[in-house]
């Protein structure tokens, strides 16, 4: 046993490290994670320029700045740092709980807790801050009781929990809820101090409140090192840059969402799981109420529960802590969140992860103490507690087994749970998009999906930005405003991701979008948000044709919408016309191309023109080829003339559409000169309608 309690340490560690890399960087990044990487890639002037003007601090962004150009910008590099503090979190869970309670079995509960925890390992594969929040902020309590135990105001301890506090305000706001429960524990304290006779106590007075003045002193240093950012921090919180998308979540809701979550992460129903958690509960609320009781007449906080056993008393009542003080650690910081939010909605579930630890260790020295209880009913022989505490112990350990792996299951491989496919809708935006084309990204802000996942460069403007954005061939992404938003948004910053508009502005600025661009794509995300009345969304039924509809996975319902913006009445200037009649049906009028001398890897372009000459009842499908010297088929492309959506058979007769076409050249193409073609076909026969349309050589290099 002991020595199986000597490795135990290293397989939980193990265990929980290829929990966390199972299936890391599968899934596409959400919308904050892509906001990480965008940041991340900029250089470091831009990216503090651009957290200044966001809500959240800067240091984990720098973080990843400096770990991609190491590692690498894609999702497995990325969401790997997360990963790193997530099993870091393991080993300081177990560090910190054998100081603390002082048993060894203890703290194994307590990092296995954690290793195996769906809510950890949520947050240990997703690229954001808050494995490295909460790694922070177990390490300033830590630090903190060791430097009011340290004769010295000036200790190794007290630069530690300064360091690592002002390093935890540098990576998430939330951190402050963290320092209510710090001060609220000294300020317990210091009444504790001076609402007993000093004989009670075994220190002096003066010793207890030089520890005070310490304490007090190090939150001055604090300040004076967060003092480059704070007047940043301070208007962020008091004249947020952002539109407000948060709602106030009511009392029961923020209890049952954030037990379940801690007990067993996201990926389950927290109406039903949070009863269930809270049922679990109730063992961590028996050990409260009996040390409570065993400890009502003592000065300090010591651990009066019977799990622990240290000879010297003076270490016991310096280095433990209690089953209150761990409540206190994750439970004060929800409830200041939650009053807060009476003023200003604050509260998610994913910001209660800075406070998480204090629950597994909680929920560690509630079962070993079962366990002792457990073990006591054996010796006295009392079978009714017996068989009680036994069924108990096991129905919560079976129960706990099986929601836990019930919860992983559904965070890996349940669509339900899956974060936003952004991944999916920018390729499939990439995959349809042609030169002359425009992006319209509605809510504006969620370009950083799109910067990511896009394959080429792009250009990002305003929406109602002047002068009109003319059409070009490459990939122009515009960001739309919030329609009678704040006029604070975005501080009047013309580089902000956030700006005010107004409904006529934004319909004035698709006029111009659908005189110049005859394809639009839109990637509808959080466009409630911004847009509550629907009025792009009005806009776009009203004056454009729908073209492509395609819905994502995830909890936001990503879509992406093409639309054709104008119909072709003749055609361009630089076309050439040919006519070609193809089976009597329909008519190619004419084409256009873009570049004719073109690199190996990149894309020929072709825009057709087609009018119906009668109603057909089959949807055609149109290919295009480069043909070599040898007439051979070396690169080709197919697809239903503009979309599903709008085929032939909803065609209008002796109407002009504009169809753009592209091909890939393949990366291993012969240098030389091929011939491009266009063939109309009846896809199930293959028979092709007419002859083929030549349209011309093209150069590869």
């Amino acid at each position: 046993m002991k020595r199986f309690l000597k490795i135990s340490p290293y397989l939980i560690l193990l265990v929980g490290f290829a929990l966390r890399l199972y299936r890391l960087g599968a899934n596409s990044l959400w919308y904050d994670e892509t906001v990480s990487l965008y940041l991340a890639q900029s250089d470091l002037a831009e990216l503090i320029r651009h957290t200044a003007g966001d809500i959240h601090p800067p240091l984990y962004y720098l973080l990843l700045h400096f770990w991609g150009r190491v590692a690498g910008w894609s999702e497995f590099a990325m969401a790997f740092a997360s990963l790193w503090f997530g099993v870091l979190l393991i080993a300081l869970v177990l560090r910190v709980t054998r100081e603390w309670l002082a048993q060894n079995i203890i703290a194994i509960v307590a990092a296995l807790f954690v290793a195996l925890s769906p809510y950890n390992i949520w947050y240990s594969q997703e690229v954001r801050m808050y494995t490295l929040g909460a790694t922070l902020g177990l390490l300033s309590v830590y630090s903190l009781r060791r430097m009011l135990q340290h004769p010295k105001i000036f200790s190794r301890a007290f630069f530690a929990y300064v360091i690592f506090s002002v390093l935890g305000f540098y990576t998430l706001y939330y951190f402050i809820f963290l320092m209510v429960f710090e001060w609220t524990w000294i300020a317990y304290r210091g009444w504790r101090i001076a609402s007993h006779k000093p004989k009670t106590v075994h220190r002096s007075l003066i010793t207890e409140y030089r520890l005070l003045i310490t304490f007090l002193f190090s939150q001055l240093v604090l300040v004076l090192l967060y003092l480059p950012w704070l007047p940043i921090a301070f208007r962020q919180a008091t004249d947020p840059p952002v539109p407000p998308w948060r709602e106030f979540i009511a009392l029961p809701r923020v209890i049952l969402e954030s037990f379940s979550a801690l007990a067993f992460g996201q990926a389950v129903d927290w109406n039903v799981f949070g009863f269930v958690a809270l049922l679990l509960f109730i063992p961590i609320a028996a050990l409260l109420w009996r040390e409570w009781k065993a400890s009502r007449n003592s000065v300090l906080e010591n651990a009066s529960y019977a799990p622990l056993q240290i000879k010297n008393q003076k270490s016991k009542i310096e280095n433990s802590v209690s089953a209150v003080f761990l409540l206190g650690y994750f439970l004060i910081p929800l409830a200041s969140i939650y009053l807060f939010s009476l003023w200003k909605p604050l509260y998610h579930v994913r910001y209660m992860f800075t406070y998480s630890p204090a629950f597994y260790i909680l929920a560690a020295l509630a079962l070993v103490n079962l366990m002792d209880e457990f073990q006591n009913a054996r010796r006295a022989a009392n079978t009714r507690w017996l068989y009680g505490l036994g069924a108990l112990a096991m129905l919560v350990s079976i129960g706990f087994v099986i929601i836990t792996g019930f919860s992983l299951y559904n965070f890996w491989h349940n669509p339900q749970y899956a974060e936003d496919d952004l991944r999916g809708a920018v390729n499939y935006i990439a995959e349809r998009w042609r030169p002359g084309d425009v992006i319209l990204v509605n809510a504006g802000y969620a370009y950083p999906a799109l910067t990511y996942y896009f394959p080429e460069p792009l250009t990002r403007e305003r929406l109602t930005d002047e002068p009109t954005i003319r059409p070009s061939d490459q990939p122009t992404v515009l960001m739309t405003g919030s329609i009678d938003g704040a006029q604070n948004l975005g501080w009047g910053d013309p580089r902000s991701d956030f700006y005010a508009t107004t409904a006529d502005e934004t319909r004035a600025a698709l006029q111009r979008v659908f005189e110049n661009y005859p394809r639009v794509w839109m990637l509808r995300i959080y466009d409630t948000v911004v847009d509550p009345q629907g009025i792009i969304r009005a806009y776009f039924e009203q004056h454009a044709t729908l073209l492509d509809d395609q819905a994502f996975g995830g909890e936001s319902q990503a879509r992406v919408q093409g639309f054709i913006t104008n119909t072709a009445r003749e055609l361009p200037p630089n076309t050439t016309r040919v006519n070609k009649n193809l089976g009597e049906r329909v008519e190619l009028v004419g084409y256009e191309t873009g570049v004719r001398e073109l690199e190996r890897g990149s894309y020929f372009d072709v825009v057709l023109y087609w009018t119906l000459l009668q109603a057909v009842n089959f949807n055609y499908q149109v290919t295009l080829q480069l043909l070599n010297a040898n007439g051979e088929n070396v690169a080709q492309y197919d697809e239903i003339p503009l979309s599903e959506i709008l085929p032939m058979t909803r065609w209008k007769l002796d109407e002009l559409y504009r169809e753009p076409l592209r091909v890939k050249i393949p990366p291993t193409l012969a240098p030389g000169e091929y011939r491009a073609i266009a063939k109309l076909y009846e896809p199930r026969s293959g028979q092709v309608l007419g002859d083929a349309v030549k349209l011309g050589n093209v150069v590869i290099r």
